[in-house]
């Protein structure tokens, strides 16, 4: 069956194809475009919200050493080798102490967990290099541990633990 539609009517029904088709075009572009925000912002909120489960760095020496000491005491190697200054020397010494923190018993891994730490002595050499003397109520050996600046943030000079250069009265 043919539609015929008489002239006046052409015109009309020719516009509201017209139109038709209009809304439908700019209707699923305005979706895709909706759709592609909307996959924008996800993906932003999901950046975000994975980047503030980062925990905040330590502003001071002090900071940066007291949570070195915790994290080391409590086998937490991705805080605390994110303090230590990075060089081959460091990076080291630290696989080393690693692989051997996880070769101790799980009773002296417990130990070192619970046990709290005391700073004895905090040498401030200048505006960039910090000692902390410290022991801790498992070990009750005291320690040093040197904590230098490098472009205004503070890390763990690991090599001087095992060197002393530096030592404290």
């Amino acid at each position: 069956m043919i539609l015929k539609i008489k002239a006046p009517y052409r015109v009309l029904f020719s516009f509201l194809l017209l139109t038709n088709f209009t809304i439908l075009f700019f209707t699923k572009t305005i979706m895709k475009s909706t759709f592609l925000i909307l996959l924008l912002l996800s993906a932003v909120m999901i950046f975000i919200s994975c980047s503030e489960e980062k925990k905040d760095r330590p502003n001071t020496a002090i900071e940066t050493g007291t949570a070195f000491i915790k994290a080391s005491l409590n086998g937490d190697f991705s805080t605390s080798e994110s303090l230590i200054l990075k060089d081959s020397s460091n990076s080291a010494l630290f696989n080393a102490y690693k692989e051997y923190y996880e070769k101790l018993p799980a009773e002296k891994k417990l130990h070192y967990k619970q046990s709290s730490y005391e700073i004895i002595k905090l040498d401030e050499i200048n505006d960039s290099v910090t000692i902390i003397n410290f022991s801790n109520d498992y070990m009750n050996k005291p320690m040093d541990i040197k904590i230098v600046r490098v472009k205004n943030n503070w890390f763990i000079d690991f090599k001087y633990t095992y060197s002393g250069n530096l030592p404290i009265d």
